[in-house]
């Protein structure tokens, strides 16, 4: 009987010596954890660079040649009580996924159609090696209904990579920072995971960058979070910086209207709006102007982003910058805990802050 495992407690449920499960399939769009999970396991089996030589084959579901896949499942591995294969792509050279475009096509005449690579590996699992560990990597997940599902041995293990829900990601960051010896506040966390989203590769992506920038520093601040706020901003964001910078009220409004039309989270926007004035606060607290592209990385290490942030710095009071933050505070307020419509609380915003920069460029508020 096939057992089903969450990700997070795989690891636990492996034995450490044998008998192992003669095939592990881990499904799902998260690559990121399957292949983490892959890493992890292959580390704890095969620990050493012998081990690994002699105990460890992996290929490409799509270029797998059944016969040669057959030998080296078989083949006792050399001086080691385990050999790991791992077939990765599998989604691309097997019928027994469920294939988006096919949905609802799947005639019960061609439930059980094989690939040769599904009949290969029908005829390896009827019979698995009890020192072979088979490790599938597939993006798509199995159709429970296909032969090749129902025919997988007992012990057989089953991982669904579906990506994080709820408060999964921010729990990914703070378990990412403490293994790197880091220490953030909840609200970083936050920030991190409102600006970046909840994919759990692209999480780690920024994750490795911050590592990068802070060193050997323990506790991290909000500043470390400008080198990811610009990779991935939601869509036209920069055209709507640029209508709020400019004054124009409707065109800002429309602009955030036509965002929201393409499903960005709401509070993400708000995260790289705030993002934003922190750097333009950032810019107007220096000493001096900066000269040179060097001195404009201490805005941000984009010369693009650093150049608009220090020209807005020099427009905007530090009164109309605290105004600015206050009504950011109050957006994320209404939207965590009212029932106005988003749109509404989001064009409001878009409104008032293109306002406030109306007024200053007009001399209505003082410098």
């Amino acid at each position: 009987m096939t057992v089903e495992r969450q990700p997070e407690t795989l690891l636990e449920v492996l034995p450490e010596r044998g008998p192992f499960p003669p095939v592990i399939i881990l499904q799902g769009p998260d690559g990121y954890t399957r292949e983490s999970l892959l890493d992890q396991i292959i580390k704890k089996y095969l620990s050493d660079s012998q081990a690994l030589t002699f105990g460890l084959e992996e290929v490409e579901a799509p270029e797998a040649d059944p016969i040669e896949l057959m030998s080296s499942l078989r083949t006792v591995p050399m001086g080691q009580p385990l050999k790991i294969v791992v077939i990765r792509r599998f989604e691309l050279a097997s019928a027994a996924i469920a294939k988006e475009e096919r949905r609802g096509k799947e005639a019960s005449s061609k439930k059980d159609v094989l690939t040769p690579l599904d009949s290969v590996l029908l005829k390896y699992l009827a019979h698995p090696s009890r020192k072979t560990l088979l490790l599938i990597s597939t993006t798509a997940v199995l159709k429970k209904n296909h032969r090749f599902y129902r025919s997988l041995p007992e012990r057989a293990m089953m991982v669904s990579c579906l990506g994080f829900r709820g408060h999964e990601a921010r729990r990914f960051v703070k378990a990412f920072l403490a293994r790197n010896g880091k220490k953030a506040s909840q609200t970083w966390v936050d920030q991190l995971v409102e600006i970046v989203g909840s994919d759990a590769q692209r999480l780690a992506s920024e994750l490795e960058k911050i590592l990068l920038l802070t060193g050997t520093r323990e506790s991290l601040t909000m500043e470390d979070l400008e080198i990811v706020s610009s990779v991935e901003m939601p869509r036209d964001v920069f055209a709507l910086l640029n209508a709020i910078a400019s004054g124009r009220s409707d065109h800002a409004v429309e602009i955030m209207r036509e965002i929201l039309r393409t499903a960005e989270p709401p509070l993400k926007i708000l995260s790289v709006l705030l993002w934003h004035y922190r750097l333009v606060l950032k810019a107007k607290q220096l000493t001096n102007p900066p000269r040179d592209a060097r001195e404009l990385q201490k805005i941000h290490p984009s010369r693009f982003v650093a150049q608009k942030v220090l020209h807005q710095s020099r427009d905007l009071s530090s009164e109309s910058v605290r105004e600015i933050f206050a009504t950011l505070r109050e957006t994320d307020r209404l939207l965590k805990g009212s029932r106005l419509p988003v749109s509404h609380i989001m064009e409001s915003l878009a409104f008032t802050l293109a306002s406030r920069h109306k007024m200053v460029a007009s001399g209505v508020s003082n410098p």
